[in-house]
């Protein structure tokens, strides 16, 4: 059973002042903006991955082969250029917070996953 879409929308919502709070913040609608994006692909990760049947029967992912690995580096770097971009973090720590973060996720996924799904 995944997430309610009441949840759903209040992740969205939650994303969107989030993107707002930034723009006030820091002055700057594209950091705003960025900010919204990021969260609202998050959300849209999450909820795919709350209905991992259902979402991996569709996109037909198997768990393994270079598309899962490709999708893996992508998260990696695109977190990585976020959080330099967005909150100016130097670019080596950004990518070592990013394997370690995003990586952590991605590492729990597949061992969670069974063989074969």
């Amino acid at each position: 059973m995944g997430l309610d879409i009441t949840t759903v929308q209040r992740m969205f919502l939650a994303s969107l002042i989030a993107g707002l709070g930034v723009w006030y913040l820091q002055g700057t609608v594209m950091d705003g903006m960025l900010t919204f994006i990021a969260l609202c692909a998050l959300t849209g990760l999450v909820w795919g991955l709350s209905e991992r049947e259902t979402t991996f029967q569709h996109l037909n992912l198997k768990g393994n082969g270079p598309w899962s690995m490709l999708a893996v580096l992508g998260s990696i770097v695109a977190f990585a250029q976020v959080s330099v971009a967005i909150w100016a973090f130097p670019t080596v720590g950004a990518y070592i917070l990013s394997l370690s973060f995003i990586g952590s996720f991605w590492v729990t996924g597949y061992m969670m996953q069974p063989n074969g799904a």
